[in-house]
């Protein structure tokens, strides 16, 4: 096999692996059946995401800080569900949800795609648009947040805050 075709198995793979964990970290109980599922639809998310990527003539991306930012993923994730049930204590009260849209640039070196897929699979954030562009401070990215809480996932992955 052709060293491009191992390397397009090992993205396929990667992405099978990373969707089959966001998948099983998001079900209430794990069952064969869930497995199934899991596995099934990452297979197919995993073979989309390819063929953007292949679509798309992107390059990897940068790919600085992304050990940090996986490792500050579980936090970002348990933090962000605090938030929704407070969020969610306030709705049942009365009280408005409190959600915006905001800019946020990545820092330099940081890969867009993959860092707007890590901080979307958050429950507290959701990447909407990734307006086209690079300034020497990085890329621009808009995206939905529950609350105004920034987590450490964010932080690493961002400067200047939220616009």
């Amino acid at each position: 096999m052709r060293r491009s075709g191992r390397a397009a198995w090992g993205e396929v793979l990667v992405w099978w692996a990373v969707l089959v964990v966001v998948e099983l970290v998001f079900i209430s109980s794990v069952s064969v059946l869930e497995l199934v599922v899991a596995a099934g639809g990452a297979a197919i998310g995993a073979v989309a995401a390819r063929a953007v990527h292949t679509a798309s003539g992107a390059g990897l991306g940068g790919t600085a800080r992304w050990g940090a930012a996986l490792l500050a993923w579980p936090g970002a994730v348990l933090a962000d569900m605090a938030g929704l049930c407070a969020v969610t204590v306030r709705v049942l009260r009365g009280r408005p949800a409190e959600g915006s849209l905001r800019r946020l640039t990545l820092k330099s070196g940081t890969g867009a795609a993959w860092a707007c897929g890590v901080l979307s699979s958050t429950p507290g954030a959701y990447v909407v648009d990734v307006p086209g562009g690079e300034d020497a401070t990085g890329r621009t990215v808009v995206a939905h947040f529950l609350t105004g809480d920034r987590t450490r996932l964010e932080r690493l992955l961002t400067s200047g805050g939220r616009q």
